[in-house]
């Protein structure tokens, strides 16, 4: 169904260029209107091009919907390249073929008198359910158009200026980081495994996971501490990783211009303190390619699909280059068979169930459930290969919905440490990604937790340029950058305020680890 009405706006669109254009024609001095019919099908034939890309889109769109106006040079990029793959681009050949053979094409004969009633009949009858069905169009073209022509009809007034960018890192300037952590001590457990769930809130994970309703949370509940205070810094995967890892907050969005910020994966981190303490060091996913692996230098080994064992009860799911994955259990044997090999381990494995909702569709489960049965198995491998009681299992998310980067429930994410020596509660602490190296150290070389974080500062998600801050107390106040406005506010803090912590962030940042300059 949604695909048969974006079709009815794809008429829609396409129809509203015809007949302007006709009118347009019209205008003109007939000894003109060859060449400019022939511009207005050049036009046309132009904007079939993205329309037929989109249809094997939609089931992310509908996900995560997008204004296509607001994309960079950049994102598109990225999205062409890295997300879709080339090998997507072939509706837009294959359109630009069709085009131009219709354009070569004998025109057809005459219509008879009953097709001369038919088609503009099925024509009103179609254009007819995309002008009802507009409200609630799941056409991204559609969609971007209708919030454009709301931001122009609305009339408001910036709040804030538009963001500047950071100023460029000069030869010579330190790139180390702040958030070195200290593993020199006797450490509570030898095998770590660092899982990160995908695009999970913590309103979700408390209703499934950590419930009655959890295989697994039963399991280990006398031996899990969960942090229900506490959040991301990006509602993009490959940032928020970094913020895990590094301690930094990056401000700015994952999939606009990397260069802004990549030089962060150089400074200290987890992954490089556990490997210079002897650990070896894995980053693991399923997905067939990821670029996007934060401190890439510092893993001793990383490992896609193609490295794992190949199964034939795995699921697979192949929409696009960046979905292109098997589900997450089928690793579940190479992190079995580690702790035989190295006496010490760190383990980041990045979930790929639940990117995309063509895994659901596949499989019938839902995510959260999913998850379940995936900690299930890792802890019977664990007590299969006797190495649980010298475990620590760290689960955390990511980041929440990136759809809904104003509400800052989306910001909250769960973040629970399970090991036979970790002291079992819940824990109110005021905490983000950025403490988490220090959880980590702090869980198992039993030192005193991070103290309570006065703010956290927020990133919305490539699609849209969001930013904000939400205070210890729970007050916020979310901006739209593109628009200036305030999206989502509660209690008093001031919105110049929030957009000059947010700038200073970005001028340190760069400062430290932004494009180098010639200077």
């Amino acid at each position: 169904m949604p695909h048969l009405v974006a079709w009815s706006h794809d008429l829609l669109i396409l129809s509203i260029l015809v007949f302007a254009s006709s009118g347009a024609i019209a205008l003109f001095p007939s000894r003109f209107r060859n060449r400019t019919e022939l511009v207005t099908l050049t036009i046309i034939a132009l904007a079939l091009l993205p329309l037929s890309l989109y249809p094997q889109m939609l089931r992310e769109y509908l996900s995560f919907p997008v204004n296509l106006f607001a994309a960079t040079p950049a994102s598109v990029s990225s999205m062409l390249t890295k997300y879709l793959g080339l090998s997507r681009l072939m509706p837009i050949a294959f359109t630009a073929t069709s085009v131009l053979a219709a354009l070569l094409m004998p025109p057809f004969p005459a219509l008879s008198k009953k097709g001369k009633f038919f088609f503009p009949v099925l024509w009103g009858m179609l254009l007819t359910v995309a002008i009802l069905t507009l409200p609630r169009s799941p056409h991204p073209v559609v969609n971007s158009l209708k919030e454009e022509i709301s931001a122009v009809l609305s009339h408001e007034r910036r709040e804030v200026p538009s963001l500047f960018p950071a100023p460029q890192r000069q030869d010579g300037k330190n790139t180390s980081g702040s958030g070195v952590v200290s593993l020199q001590e006797q450490l509570k457990a030898e095998h770590i495994y660092l899982i990160v769930l995908e695009g999970v809130s913590a309103n979700q994970f408390e209703k499934a996971i950590s419930g009655n309703n959890s295989g697994f949370y039963r399991r280990v509940a006398r031996h899990a501490r969960y942090f229900d205070r506490y959040y991301t810094t990006n509602l993009d995967s490959y940032t928020s990783l970094i913020a895990m890892l590094t301690s930094e907050q990056v401000p700015y969005r994952s999939y606009t211009d990397t260069g802004l910020y990549d030089a962060v994966n150089n400074a200290p981190n987890l992954a490089r303190s556990f490997k210079d303490i002897g650990f070896h060091t894995l980053f693991i996913s399923t997905y067939d390619d990821q670029p996007f692996i934060p401190v890439r230098r510092d893993w001793s080994k990383i490992m896609h699909r193609q490295d794992l064992p190949a199964g034939k009860q795995w699921v697979s799911v192949e929409s696009s280059r960046m979905e292109s994955a098997t589900e997450d259990r089928a690793a579940l044997s190479t992190l079995g068979k580690l702790s035989s090999r190295y006496a010490k381990t760190f383990v980041l494995h990045e979930l790929a169930y639940g990117h995309t909702t063509e895994w659901r569709a596949k499989t019938g489960i839902q995510q959260l459930a999913y998850y379940d049965t995936y900690l299930n198995e890792l802890l019977d491998l664990l007590i299969a290969n006797g190495t649980w009681s010298k475990s620590l299992m760290v689960i955390v998310s990511d980041h929440g919905d990136r759809a809904k980067g104003s509400n800052t429930e989306s910001y909250r994410v769960p973040l629970m440490i399970v090991g036979q020596d970790m002291e079992a509660g819940i824990d109110h602490t005021f905490l983000s990604h950025l403490d988490l190296q220090q959880i980590i150290a702090s869980s198992l070389t039993g030192k005193t937790m991070p103290k309570q974080r006065k703010e956290a500062i927020l990133v919305g998600s490539t699609e849209r340029w969001i930013y904000g801050l939400i205070d210890a107390h729970g007050n916020h106040l979310v901006i739209d950058d593109r628009t200036g406005s305030v999206v989502a506010s509660k209690g008093k803090l001031s919105s110049k305020a929030v957009h000059s912590r947010f700038q200073e962030i970005i001028n340190n940042f760069g400062k430290r680890f932004g494009m180098k300059g010639s200077g």
